[in-house]
């Protein structure tokens, strides 16, 4: 019985050395584009599989680009009234009382800012990073997440302080000064809780805890940043 190696010698023979390198060459091209269409798709699906996961970080980041402006709208809101009032301390029967009486829910107003993040945990948990060739653009995402984080920070310790005058104020007047405060007239309702000196100082000193810049700047990187994802420069 004739070989393998035999017949291949026999192939040579009746097709010439020429003829039978180009057979080998061909054979060995397909299994080359074979190889390199597979490492193609791969790429292809892990690309695709980035701008995916990059899709949701997006849509991470406008969620909390949404929860900053309405949260800067509140707290702008309070230093407008607070500021009134620092001009007018201990006279406030001074401010029209459809001016306060405007501003007389801000007061009760929770500043909590909670920033949503698990898209990003879940880029930075998987092997994607690895295909973002742009480190820079790694690098200026974590930064914005990290201003995203700082201004939660600020705004929870500023909400804090708030709470912990109104709580004060609230254990020491008596149910009919509490009731006055409730359904009284807009005078009384700011009156009330700056006589108590843990809320007066936090009328005078909250506002150091968090700026309009904090805010300000905060919205730029997440502005930037949403659109180089959108344009998918990464």
């Amino acid at each position: 019985m004739q070989t393998y190696m035999g017949k291949k010698i026999d192939k040579i023979k009746s097709w010439g050395i020429t003829k039978y390198m180009r057979e080998l060459s061909i054979v060995m091209i397909g299994v080359f584009v074979t190889l390199w269409v597979t490492g193609i798709i791969s790429d292809n699906s892990k690309q695709r599989e980035v701008n995916r996961v990059m899709k949701l970080v997006q849509t991470e980041l406008e969620d909390n680009l949404r929860s900053v402006e309405f949260s800067q709208h509140k707290w702008a809101a309070e230093q407008q009234v607070y500021r009134l009032i620092r001009q007018h301390i201990g006279r406030l029967e001074e401010i029209p009382l459809d001016t306060l009486e405007k501003y007389r829910k801000v007061i009760g107003d929770i500043h909590n800012l909670s920033v949503k993040s698990d898209s990003y945990e879940v880029l930075k948990s998987s092997l994607l990073t690895q295909y973002i060739d742009n480190k820079d653009f790694l690098r200026a995402l974590s930064q914005t997440y990290g201003s995203l984080e700082l201004v939660q920070d600020k705004l929870n310790r500023y909400t804090n302080l708030k709470t912990d005058g109104l709580n004060h104020t609230m254990s020491q007047v008596d149910q009919k000064t509490l009731d006055k405060w409730m359904n009284g007239d807009a005078h009384a309702f700011f009156k009330i809780p700056l006589d108590d000196n843990v809320f007066r100082a936090f009328v005078y000193s909250g506002g150091s805890l968090i700026s309009a810049g904090d805010f300000e700047t905060c919205k730029q990187e997440l502005t930037s940043m949403i659109e180089r994802i959108t344009k998918r420069r990464y």
